[in-house]
């Protein structure tokens, strides 16, 4: 009965024995997989989708270029990637980005596809909003556009502006096309005259700035320059006769001209019309033979200034 008994556990025994010694790699070859399998299956379960913020890096034409993009980029591109929780974590935290090439200042649709968007392994990139951006470009041009002066406050009392000039005249204006095209003038800043009596005056004034996306070259402020005089009036001597000097006799056509004196009122006021004469000096034409010229009609008075209409006539002899 013992003999049995101990027959019977050696059997057994290398039964097991060959059990797990007999196949050997095949049995770890099974082994592995089934581990895989069950990771697997368990990615499977931890697998979700989320939408994840890339953001545009876009390489610009470089300054002084001669092309500029008009349309804003947005800041960002939503993706929408399908991973592991931990693999879409990581994504998030790493500030994701796309890199888009606009430096030739050419490009006007940009197409985005998941072959761009660099993301971990085992992450899919399901959805891109928006797919695609159409792009405005315009050239960039320079123009010479007139710089205007004003004046602000009140000279001092019987005192008026005579003139307002500024140096330099024009600026160049560099910009995008459509916008410098529509820019008229350069303004600078206004002109203090409070209390300013006879005399010329001169500041430096600041330009304002430039329209949006443009600039003024080489130039950020123009000099100002103001002349004061004591206030004047006009008054009118309406179809005067033209005395002509040199030839007697002599006729003009037209035989009248208007005369509008401008001077200080104390001058002005007690002008009476017999000092108001038009004449045209036709001392030094030749008179040998009949004829005609036209000349400039001039009239002489002190203090005082004459604007002549017409300011010249024909003079027959």
């Amino acid at each position: 009965m013992r003999g049995r008994r101990e027959g019977l556990s050696a059997t057994l025994w290398r039964h097991i024995k060959a059990a797990l010694t007999e196949n050997l790699g095949l049995k770890a070859i099974c082994f592995v997989c089934a581990l895989l399998l069950t990771a697997y299956e368990r990615s499977q379960a931890d697998e979700k989708a989320r939408t994840i913020a890339f953001a545009i890096n876009a390489q610009l034409p470089p300054e002084g270029g001669d092309r500029e993009l008009m349309t804003p980029l947005p800041p960002s591109i939503k993706v929408t990637v399908q991973g592991s929780t931990r693999a879409l974590e990581e994504l998030a935290s790493s500030s994701p980005a796309i890199d888009v090439d606009l430096s030739e200042g050419h490009v006007e649709h940009i197409k985005f596809t998941p072959e761009q968007i660099e993301v971990p392994p085992g992450v899919r990139v399901r959805m891109i909003d928006p797919g695609s951006l159409n792009l405005e470009w315009q050239d960039i041009i320079t123009r010479n556009i007139p710089i205007q002066s004003s004046v602000t406050g009140h000279v001092a009392d019987g005192h008026e502006v005579a003139r307002l000039s500024v140096q330099p005249e024009y600026v160049e204006l560099h910009g995008p096309s459509s916008l410098v095209r529509v820019t008229q003038l350069a303004r600078v800043a206004p002109f203090d005259i409070t209390g300013l009596s006879t005399g010329e005056y001169k500041r430096q004034l600041a330009l304002d700035p430039a329209p949006d996306r443009t600039q003024y070259l080489d130039v950020s402020s123009a000099t100002v320059t103001v002349e004061i005089r004591r206030r004047q009036i006009a008054i009118n001597f309406p179809k005067l006769p033209v005395d002509v000097v040199g030839i007697p006799g002599a006729k003009t056509v037209p035989a009248y001209v208007d005369v509008t004196v401008r001077g200080t009122p104390d001058v002005v006021k007690g002008l009476q019309q017999e000092l108001v004469v038009p004449r045209v000096d036709a001392s030094e034409v030749d008179q040998s033979k009949h004829g005609s010229t036209v000349l400039t009609v001039s009239v002489d008075l002190s203090r005082a200034s004459a604007d002549i209409q017409p300011p010249t006539v024909k003079v027959s002899w």
